[in-house]
């Protein structure tokens, strides 16, 4: 239960820093959007891992 509480918690600030880091123009922005996609790979690894 608090694995999943983890995992959306996650995916809501990956999402919130992809959506910001694209307002934002310059390297500024784009370095917000790589953290935050880093944060979604990460997550849809730690899933698929489950599934090997």
């Amino acid at each position: 239960m608090v694995k999943k509480i983890i995992y959306i918690l996650v995916f809501i600030i990956s999402m919130i820093l992809v959506i910001k880091g694209n307002t934002i123009h310059g390297y500024n922005g784009l370095l917000i959007m790589f953290i935050g996609l880093a944060g979604l790979l990460a997550e849809l690894y730690s899933y698929n891992k489950k599934y090997q």
